[in-house]
């Protein structure tokens, strides 16, 4: 028996898709390394105080996870905290709740300056791992954040 030509066709197109979809990666999570400000502003002037810039960019210092949107501060604690030799883990386990997103926020030293976005739908865990060896604004280098 002989299988038509589009049949043949159709079933190596869906096999690519298929191969497509494995082969794709979880997305990479991450904050900014460093974040460049401008135009620092008083609230008020402070009288006999001028205001100057520092040029320099703002590390990365820390971040946290929400369960929602940063601005109803339902920040997460780790569900475990390991160390191996010279790095910390912090990790996050994540429930599956697909009309709530889970938020990751990143912060900034020498600013009060914050960035948050919401994390992809079906993330189970998120962790930090952290070089306690150096510091910024007293917390931990962040080496690297990873969800899946």
């Amino acid at each position: 028996m002989r299988i038509p030509a589009n049949t043949v066709w159709l079933g190596g197109a869906a096999l690519l898709v298929c191969l497509c979809l494995v082969a794709q990666e979880a997305p990479k999570i991450s904050c900014p390394d460093t974040v460049p400000l401008s135009s620092p502003q008083l609230a008020k002037p402070m009288e006999g105080w001028k205001v100057f810039f520092d040029t320099a960019p703002h590390r990365l210092s820390r971040v946290t996870f929400f369960d929602g949107p940063v601005e109803e501060s339902a920040s997460l604690v780790p569900d475990e905290d390991t160390r191996l030799g010279k790095t910390r883990t912090a990790k996050w386990l994540l429930q599956p709740k697909p009309e709530r997103p889970y938020w990751l926020a990143c912060y900034y030293s020498g600013t009060s300056l914050a960035l948050s976005r919401a994390l992809p739908a079906g993330l189970k865990e998120c962790d930090v791992t952290y070089n306690p060896s150096v510091e910024i604004d007293g917390m931990p280098e962040i080496k690297s954040i990873s969800c899946n």
